[in-house]
Parts: structure tokens; C-alpha cells; sequence
């Protein structure tokens, strides 16, 4: 998001801090200035909004923020008074992802090349100039962080917001063709597409003919946005926007400032109703909060005065005085605020981490362990599958296709070809078998602990598995009868085959706390890097991998001999990968060169 110093000043006309000074402070409360230059006769700050700050994406959420850090009383942009008719608008509403719509009709436009301040200020936003009504409403987007789009009256008659089932083909502003997909989020006149939620067409393009047009703002699910900003490929200004949970109720604000801006720079006259779509008002979100617990977390003095001074600044309003808190109602253009905890890290973050000492001695008070035991129990089942020679393996909670009818579909999945939550490990685990299989690494065994997801009752449920793959079924069962807790409670092969396992976890009984478990004759102690080195082994004929290992293994000290596999074979050759600990690396290169006559 890119802020123009002297913009931000007509937000805040108290604010006496130059630039620069602005620039450390926003660092300072967590939004990080990576760019600061002067372009023509402007300041310029870059700011990485790491956070799931949809309110930051603007001037105006960044003035708030700069408003609470400094103390400074927040400007509204001056808007004027509006006088509506009572024409009706063509518009209909026939989806379910439009969560309020704000729109009218203007007619007498004196449409024109844009003023310079505006070229200038879309310039250093890297946005091209069209045409004055065009800018106002890219104006207006970076001033309030809503999107809003105007439509020529003269190419569409009547607007409608839908949900695609009939169309096949958009065409943007730029001529670009993208193809629609079903579900997309679309507004057309009932014979064409004219916009998707985040990018107009060329169809009610704006030009400098233009005399009456349809004005509206509108926000919308954001994971319908999102998904069709993903699967269509395109993403806008806009679209990184309205795929984020915008405030609902700055929409009046923000509409009557554009029309402000109309009526000033366009001549425009107001000449419908205003028409105002709300189908459901969130509601208002209440917190506990006891002022003086940012001062407990932090471990530093805040005064309880400066806390609810924060929470002042950032819009809270305090609903109840509680015997020994406060119920606070964050505002609604804050939708991250859910929890007293939220409104904890706002204190701290306004007061400064900074000032969170790094030599104060830590309380010695031992506090109760609040690990759940779950954890325990898997780092236990780790220790001790790694001890047998297991590899551990981490894949994707996804996969491409449901076991069964309970299956969990998302969607907004980060890959469209892996749109399920698996049921089992067992599925991520045979992904992991082809890849063993594709580089030929010899005698797999591995195991994977991590959740499964399914449907039961109308409830979507997880739980934690240990899912196990061993090349030989009955080293498969004798280990598993080795290892605590699972002994005589593990199924066998769960409808795969017997080289496969999966036990639930949260069915087992869980420690109390966490014993590292290593076997005496497993432990090795490192005195030095391990060093691998390969060989190739051509023969006359073919041999078992697994006969070559063991049979090239004896020809090794044990104590040296950290690992030995054959990674590669090709007709007779194969290629011997052999690593190994505590010697030298000239030591390691001798022996190696001499166990495979390659002296």
C-alpha cells in the first residue's frame, strides 16, 4: 500500500512529525516501511501490510492508525449534503455472495481529461489516468479501500448481479478475453456481461461521452472473490480489496464522498433514489477486557489510562462497566478484533515493544504445564519410530480425491487439483511410496502423524493418526508390538494392504508428560560431520539391491558406517550412496575408494 506523505496530512492536519518520523512510527506499530522516496515533489511510503489488515489497504485505516499512535483527532474528508429523487434504479440483486450494495443514478456529466492532482495522485499509485469519473473512483478505492464502478446508462439499461450460469466469455477494460467459469461473480444487463466484481468490461466502459451512468459501491464474500480471482487469473486493485473482509458500514461514507467528488469535478446531478441493499447486518461483537491485563502480559507498567485511550482512538466503545472489566465493542471496520487477547497486543503495540526490557531477570514461579497430552503421546510414538529406523515424512492436509461420501470439500483451495481434506494418511502416504519407488531408493519405511478430516452428523470433525508403511508386513507388526502404546491396538492394513497401518491417535492412552525415548544399542554420538560419498558398481548380471547392501555393508567398520543405500540402478550398474561419521574426510574417502576396488 503506498501512502503519499502529504495525502496522509489532510487525514491528520495536527500532525507535526516529518516524514520520516511517520515512517519509523508506522514500522514502529507493525507496518513495515520497505520503500521511501521523493517522486515529483512527494514523499512516498511503501508499506508491506503483513497482517490481515483489510482496514490498512486504504488512507483512511492508515489514519486511524497514525491518529491512535500520535493522539491526533482523525479528519473526514468534507462531503456534501445530497438531495435524492424518488426514481427507482435498475438494479436486481440475484446473489447470495453481495453483502451491501450502495448505488444511484447521476445524469448531466460533463465528462473530461482528468485534473493534473489527480494524473499525479493515481500516477504515484501506479495507476493510469482515464478519464475524470474513472480516476474519482480509483481516487476513492485508495481512500477508503472500497472498490466502486461506475456504468455508462448509454450500454446497459439495467444492472444485475448474478451468479454465472450462462456465460462463457469476458472481455476487460484492456481487450483482455478471459474465460468465466460457473459460480463466478458476475453484474450484466441479462444479454451481457459488463463487470466481474473486481474488474469492469469493455461493454459499459466509461469514456469521455458519457452522460449518465449508474454509481455503485458494493462488498461482497470475499472467498468468492478470492476464488474467482485465483481461478480466473486475474488480480486487480480491486480484487485485492474485496477478497478481504471490508467494513460494511464505511460504504456510507465512502459513496457519499465520491459523489462529493462527482458533483464538484463532473457537474453531476443526483437523479434516482439512493438504493441501499443490506441483507444482513453483522452483529455487534462484545469483548470482556480488564484494562489493566496489557500491563500483566507485557510485564511492564501500562497505565490502565493509556489502554482505554487506545481503544478509544481505534474506535471501541465501551458497552458495560463489569465488577473488575470493561465489555468493549471493537468497531466494525476492525474485523480481526474478536478477543480480549486482540485487544491486549493493540495496547502493547500502541505503547511500544521497545519498551519490553530484554535484561529484566524472569520470574523463577514455575507455571503449570498446559501442553495437551496429544503432543506428548506423538513426540513419544516419533521417538521411538525413528529409533526402529522409520523415515518421517510431512505432506499436504490435501488430496484430489474423497474415500467416501463424508468427505470435506474447501472452497478455496490453494491448488483447484487437490480440492479434498483427507480422511486418511494412508492416502498421503502412498503419494510418498511412488516417489520412493520413482528414484528407486531401496527397502521404504515411514510414517507420517497429522490430522484426518471428515463429516459425521452434520459436524465437520478432525482427529489425530499415525498412518505407517513398511516394505516387509511382518517387520511391520513386529515393530509396531514394540512400540508403546500402540501394542495390540493397531488394525491391519485398514483396507489397503497388510504394508500399510493407521491408528487413530486420540483413541490411545495419553502420557503425562514427555520422556525423550531412545533405545542404548540406537544411540550415536557425533564428533564430527557426516560425509557422503557415492560409487557405482557395474556387475555381469543382476543382483538384489537388498543382497548388495547387506553384503558391501560388512566390508565397513560399523563404528564409521552411518548409512549405506543404492539410489540408482541402470541395466547392471548400480549406484551405491554410502555415508559416513566420526572420521575424517581423507579417512572416509580411503575406505570408501577400497571397498569398491575403485583404487
Amino acid at each position: 500500500m503506498k501512502i503519499i506523505y502529504s495525502e496522509i496530512k489532510k487525514w491528520l492536519p495536527d500532525l507535526k512529525d516529518d516524514a520520516k518520523s511517520v515512517r519509523d512510527n508506522l514500522t514502529q506499530i507493525g507496518h513495515f516501511v520497505s520503500g521511501f522516496e521523493e517522486i515529483d515533489s512527494e514523499i512516498v511510503l511503501d508499506l508491506e501490510i503483513r497482517s490481515n489488515r483489510a482496514d490498512c489497504l486504504s488512507y483512511y485505516g492508515i489514519a486511524r492508525e497514525l491518529a491512535t499512535f500520535y493522539n491526533l483527532d482523525l479528519q473526514i474528508p468534507e462531503i456534501k449534503s445530497f438531495q435524492f429523487s424518488e426514481s427507482s434504479i435498475p438494479i436486481t440483486i440475484n446473489s447470495p455472495d453481495v453483502y451491501r450494495i450502495q448505488a444511484t443514478k447521476i445524469s448531466n456529466l460533463k465528462n473530461s481529461p482528468s485534473p493534473s492532482w489527480l494524473i499525479k495522485f493515481l500516477k504515484l499509485h501506479d495507476i493510469n489516468s482515464i478519464n475524470t469519473l474513472v480516476d474519482l473512483t480509483n481516487y476513492v478505492m485508495l481512500q477508503w479501500g472500497i472498490p466502486c464502478h461506475a456504468f455508462d446508462l448509454k450500454k446497459s439499461s439495467e444492472l444485475i448481479w448474478e451468479n454465472n450460469q450462462n456465460y462463457s466469455e469476458f472481455t476487460s477494460l484492456d481487450g483482455s478475453k478471459i474465460k468465466l467459469s460457473p459460480k463466478n461473480l458476475l453484474i450484466t444487463d441479462s444479454q451481457k456481461v459488463l463487470s466481474l466484481s473486481f474488474i469492469g468490461s469493455e461493454n459499459s466502459s466509461i469514456d469521455l461521452n458519457t452522460t449518465d451512468s449508474i454509481l455503485e459501491m458494493a462488498i461482497y464474500n470475499p472467498s468468492r472473490v478470492r476464488s474467482d480471482s485465483r481461478s480466473l487469473k486475474t488480480i486487480t486493485e480491486a480484487s485485492i480489496r474485496l477478497d478481504k473482509e471490508l467494513d460494511t458500514q464505511t460504504i456510507p461514507l465512502a459513496f457519499s464522498h465520491l459523489l462529493s467528488l462527482l458533483i464538484t469535478h463532473c457537474g453531476a446531478i443526483i437523479s434516482s433514489q439512493l438504493l441501499d441493499i443490506y441483507p444482513k447486518v453483522p452483529s455487534k461483537i462484545t469483548i470482556e477486557f480488564d484494562p489493566s491485563s496489557p500491563a500483566s502480559y507485557a510485564g511492564i507498567n501500562i497505565p490502565t489510562d493509556f489502554s482505554l485511550d487506545v481503544l478509544k482512538h481505534l474506535g471501541c466503545s465501551i458497552i458495560k462497566n463489569l465488577k473488575s472489566s470493561l465489555l468493549i465493542s471493537p468497531p466494525s471496520l476492525r474485523k480481526d478484533l474478536n478477543l480480549s487477547e486482540d485487544l491486549i497486543e493493540e495496547v502493547i503495540r500502541f505503547y511500544g515493544y521497545y519498551k519490553i526490557p530484554i535484561d529484566t531477570p524472569v520470574d523463577s514461579q514455575t507455571l503449570p504445564d498446559i501442553t495437551p497430552p496429544i503432543l506428548y503421546l506423538i513426540e513419544n510414538l516419533k521417538d521411538q519410530l525413528l529409533a526402529l529406523g522409520y523415515d518421517e515424512i510431512r505432506s499436504w492436509p490435501l488430496v484430489k480425491t474423497p474415500l467416501d461420501k463424508n468427505a470435506i470439500f474447501t472452497q478455496n483451495s490453494i491448488n483447484s487439483d487437490y480440492p479434498v481434506l483427507r480422511q486418511s494418511l494412508i492416502q498421503s502416504l502412498k503419494t510418498q511410496l511412488d516417489q520412493y519407488r520413482r528414484f528407486k531408493l531401496p527397502a521404504p519405511q515411514f510414517f507420517e502423524i497429522g490430522k484426518i478430516y471428515f463429516q459425521k452428523n452434520g459436524q465437520y470433525l478432525e482427529q489425530n493418526a499415525l498412518a505407517i508403511y513398511h516394505y516387509d508386513s511382518q517387520k511391520l507388526e513386529s515393530d509396531l508390538n514394540l512400540v508403546a502404546p500402540v501394542k495390540g491396538r493397531y488394525p491391519k492394513g485398514r483396507g489397503v494392504d497388510s504394508n500399510f497401518t493407521e491408528i487413530i491417535l486420540d483413541d490411545l492412552p495419553k502420557p503425562k508428560k514427555y520422556l525423550p525415548t531412545f533405545s542404548d544399542s540406537k544411540a550415536i554420538e557425533l564428533t564430527s560431520q557426516i560425509i557422503t560419498l557415492d560409487a557405482n558398481l557395474n556387475l555381469d548380471s543382476p543382483r538384489d539391491p537388498l543382497d548388495l547392501i547387506k553384503e558391501y555393508s560388512t566390508k565397513i567398520n560399523p563404528k564409521i558406517l552411518w548409512s549405506i543405500e543404492i539410489i540408482d540402478v541402470y541395466k547392471n550398474r548400480y549406484t551405491f550412496r554410502v555415508s559416513y561419521y566420526n572420521c575424517d574426510d581423507k579417512t572416509a574417502k580411503k575406505i570408501h575408494l577400497s571397498t569398491f576396488n575403485l583404487l
